[in-house]
């Protein structure tokens, strides 16, 4: 059995590949290696040919690429495809299409040019919104740059500020373009006098340093703080490997803090160059955080300082809320193409958890609550919220989503931050991370964090840098240290004072089916040894006896007692939770198969391992087949409305949880592991 407190991390994987215009009268195919860390990771594989629109002729750059990483220990491959149908007489393109698949999640937009605005045409559903694009506007495509070529050889700029419309948020950008000189380049045994520039987003705070050919603006190299790409040929495709993501969503401290829900202040030295949003002194200096140092183009320098105090709920706005009527609440109030508030299913289901309400605080934590039990976490996940609302996975950014737009719904101002969170992980370390601020009336905005179970609050293990609004999010850390921290002091958490319970009974050692669990104190409270892993720190027994892990309800151990009051037996309970396939529908199409089990049976796929359960009828018997293939049988006990298998090890009791219309979504079950104290 393993546990993992990965999940508190999160983030939104999205390929980070600019690019511009070129202009070909015959078909042109190029290869590009993506690299990062010294490794091949993936490539691109680009053709250029003429094509006709309405009797015109134009050129289609069908842009192929294909990428393979890990993040947070699993394993993802992701396949895009970008087409721009690009007017010669311009440079710009009249029409753009896009098809993300990584597993799960698979997104898709046509974007069409006419007349000053922007046709925007999102799958799957084919909502369509209209955006204003201004004459002047630069409509950039992935691989070539005519414009450059405009500004640094044509123009002799050494600067260019323009708007550009973006792909990946579907907005206008500020993006700063900088002359950079000349440099001389060798690839594929060709050497190219290149016209070297630098980008800069002011928008989402991305910077590319970009090599391109001075006779046509085709990109010939391209780097940027995550990974770096340059022009190859078709063998690349045999040389790629997997690239690893976490060093630039985690930056280690050193620093192991085993309750960090409990981290009631810290002061953090950092450096680090975010992508996603746009960092400035104002948006690091917020209520419950300090910042003093610099920021200069999106690079961070300096110390955080940050001292939560958790709100209470006093004066919360009455509910329903009425905000309306101010101005600056009206962005957070109203949907996106991240947070479609205005679906009715998420409208609907809004309104049902929140019924009842006293006030908007206890609407918000209604909210927030259903998120974190009912979202499991998975890379990438659902991504916008109504996808994750479907999905029931997701990984931070996706929790942030879904509960902005279950907010938004019920009027309640609610927005995604990105940043980063200490956790105990590699040692002690920060990883890049989203939550939400929801807005109080006279308390303001406050934060809290759904994905870690701090439905009402966020520790002081939180380091905001802005309001989160971009699929590119990556923390990009230099380096980051712990100047000093305080747990408790009564704020936080259970573990934040000693409780006064003894301990003593149920100290020692307890034989599991393959290691020995130590049971100790740490810092005032009870704490389990898991072999491998670390020590988990154990919050204090609740009614039924468990003792939940701090850093996860999804865990907890029992004590069992013989009629002397010795404590005899340890069990640790495990919970997790499996969206249905709904794609495995076939497996239910088996004759004369009760309705009962025809419900129930299909595939049930593993978070953030990319395998699946499989619940299956054999011989009119139902079993779970696990990955690899072993088989157990389920034996039904109606009157608890569960399903029992016995691993031999453990006892697994499995549930199946039904949506409104009574269709299953999810398998739930709990792994219960006996341990017997050791004399």
């Amino acid at each position: 059995m393993k546990y993992s407190i990965l999940p508190r991390i999160g983030l939104s994987i999205l390929l980070l590949v600019l690019a511009t215009t070129c202009f070909a009268e015959t078909p042109r195919e190029y290869y590009y290696a993506i690299e990062q860390d010294g490794s091949i990771c993936g490539y691109a594989h680009v053709v250029i040919a003429p094509t006709e629109v309405e009797g015109r002729t134009y050129l289609l750059l069908s842009d192929s690429l294909w990428m393979n990483f890990t993040a947070l220990g699993k394993q993802i491959e992701g396949k895009y495809l970008f087409t721009f149908t690009i007017d010669p007489s311009t440079g710009q393109y009249i029409r753009h299409t896009s098809l993300i698949d990584q597993g799960q999640t698979k997104l898709g937009a046509e974007m069409i040019y006419h007349n000053d605005s922007m046709t925007i045409i999102g799958q799957p559903g084919n909502d369509t919104s209209v955006v204003a694009v201004p004459s002047g506007t630069l409509l950039q495509n992935t691989r070539l740059h005519a414009h450059v070529l405009d500004y640094f050889v044509n123009d002799n700029l050494t600067e260019k500020e323009c708007q550009v419309f973006s792909e990946i948020d579907g907005e206008l950008n500020t993006v700063v373009f900088k002359n950079l000189g000349r440099e001389k380049i060798v690839l594929n045994d060709t050497s190219y006098d290149a016209v070297k520039f630098e980008t800069l987003n002011k928008n989402i705070g991305i910077q590319f340093v970009m090599w391109v050919d001075p006779t046509d603006g085709l990109l010939l190299k391209m780097e940027h703080p995550v990974r770096s790409v340059y022009l190859a040929d078709a063998s690349i495709k045999d040389k790629v490997g997997r690239a690893d993501l976490d060093n630039k969503i985690f930056a280690r401290v050193g620093t192991i803090i085993p309750n960090a829900w409990a981290v009631s202040h810290m002061k953090v030295q950092a450096s680090l160059q975010p992508a996603g949003m746009w960092a400035t002194p104002e948006t690091l200096n917020v209520p419950g955080q300090s910042f003093e140092g610099t920021v200069v183009d999106n690079k961070i320098n300096g110390v955080f300082d940050i001292h939560h105090v958790r709100y209470d709920g006093s004066n919360a706005p009455p509910f329903p809320c009425d905000f309306s009527g101010v101005d600056s609440l009206q962005e957070y109030l109203q949907p996106s193409d991240l947070i479609e508030s205005d679906e009715e299913v998420l409208i609907a289901k809004a309104k049902e958890l929140t019924d009842g309400a006293t006030n908007a605080w206890d609407a918000m934590t209604k909210l927030s609550t259903w998120v974190n039990k009912e979202i499991g976490y998975d890379l990438p996940g659902g991504v916008t919220a109504l996808k994750t609302y479907e999905m029931r996975l997701g990984e931070c950014g996706s929790h942030s989503n879904l509960l902005s737009a279950f907010c938004r719904a019920v009027g309640i101002p609610a927005r995604g931050v990105f940043g980063c969170m200490y956790v105990p992980d590699h040692g002690g370390a920060f990883g890049q991370h989203a939550w939400n601020e929801v807005y109080m009336g006279d308390a303001g905005w406050i934060p809290v964090d759904c994905t870690v179970e701090e439905i009402s609050y966020v520790d002081c293990g939180h380091i905001r840098l802005g309001v989160w609004s971009s699929n590119a999010a990556m923390l990009n850390p230099d380096t980051m240290s712990i100047i000093e921290f305080a747990v408790g002091e009564g704020s936080y958490a259970d573990l934040a004072a000693p409780s006064g319970l003894d301990y003593d009974a149920y100290i020692g050692k307890y034989q599991g089916p393959g290691n020995v669990f130590t049971v100790l104190t740490q810092d005032n409270h009870l704490a389990i040894d898991i072999p491998g892993q670390m020590v988990f720190a154990l919050k204090d027994p609740d009614d039924n006896g468990d003792w939940f892990f701090a850093l996860t309800a999804r865990a907890s151990v029992s004590f069992s007692q013989d009629s002397d009051g010795t404590v005899t037996m340890l069990t640790i309970n495990s919970r997790q939770r499996f969206p249905r396939d709904a794609a495995a529908d076939g497996l239910a199409e088996v004759a004369d198969l009760p309705e009962s089990h025809r419900l129930i049976v299909g595939s049930y796929t593993v978070p953030m391992q990319g395998v699946s359960f499989i619940v299956k009828s054999e011989a009119g018997e139902l079993s779970l087949i696990f990955p690899g293939n072993t088989s157990l049988p389920l034996k039904e006990d109606p009157a608890n409305n569960r399903w029992l298998a016995d691993t031999g090890k453990s006892t697994l009791d499995i549930r199946f949880d039904a949506n409104d219309s009574g269709q299953i979504q999810a398998m739930s079950f709990s792994e219960l592991v006996d341990c017997a104290k050791i004399p």
